[in-house]
Parts: structure tokens; sequence; C-alpha cells
């Protein structure tokens, strides 16, 4: 009974159903079935679409996004610079500061240390080397009217 052969008529019958079921695609699914199947042919499509307007335009944005960055970086760039510069301005005079009083300490600790030492500062050297020259002027003269008068 396997081997029994189907009448002519339902193999035409069967395969005017196929013929309609691929002519009508979509049409003989069921209503979910059917809205589902569109939906994600839908999908696909915009997908199709999306990606053949990136490959057209993607050149196109891509050199305009190239250019926007060049100049917001050519702006930023400026802008940092200028403000680099200020704030080097603002360390070096609040550093000269720093410096200025901080050589002044060491000068007044040092001079502090020293004194306590006996060893005499750098003004009280300079007094004394003013004096010498100022004596040894005063030798030097007197040693000439000397020889002036011996030779008389």
């Amino acid at each position: 009974m396997a081997n029994r052969k189907q009448p002519e008529n339902s193999n035409k019958d069967e395969s005017l159903v196929d013929a309609a079921e691929k002519q009508a695609g979509l049409k003989i699914l069921t209503g979910g079935t059917r809205d589902l199947r569109k939906y994600t042919h839908q999908i696909w499509l915009a997908g199709l679409g999306a990606f053949a307007r990136a490959e057209e335009e993607g050149s196109k944005m891509f050199d305009t996004l190239v250019e926007v960055g060049k100049d917001l970086e050519g702006k930023t760039r400026d802008l940092s610079e200028t403000r680099v510069e200020e704030i080097k301005e603002r360390v070096k005079s609040r550093t000269g500061e720093t410096m200025g009083k901080m050589e002044k300490a060491f000068d007044d600790r040092l001079n502090k240390a020293l004194s306590k030492l006996g060893i005499p500062n750098k003004r009280e050297v300079e007094a004394l080397q003013k004096r010498v020259q100022e004596l040894t002027s005063t030798l030097e003269s007197i040693a000439e009217e000397e020889k002036a008068k011996d030779k008389k």
C-alpha cells in the first residue's frame, strides 16, 4: 500500500497550491505570522538602505568630520597655548616672590649664625675694606710727605 499511486489530479492540485503559495508570498500566512514576517522584512530593508546610504555618504561625512575636527583642534590649541602662557607668568611671578622671600630668610638666618660665631657679615667686611683703603691712602700720603722733607 505504500507504493500506491496517487491520482494525477491530486499532483496537479498540489503543484497549483505550491505555485499559488509562491506567488502569494505573505498572503497565505496567518495574521500574526504575516505581520511578524512583514515587519522583519521591513527591518531588513531599512538596514540595507542605511548601509547603502552610509556607503554613499560615508566618505563625505568622514571628510566633513575631519575638517570640523581640524578646526576645533586649532581653536583649542590656540586657547590652551594662551592659557598655558598665562599660567606660566603667574607661576613665575609667584615663584619669584617666594624665592625672594626664601633668600632673604636664608640670609637673615645665616647672618645671625655667623654673628653668634663672631664672624663678620658682608657689610662689616666691606666697611673694614673701605677703612683699610682709607688708612692705606693716608699712610702713602704721609710717606710721600716725609720723602719730600728728607730731600730738602
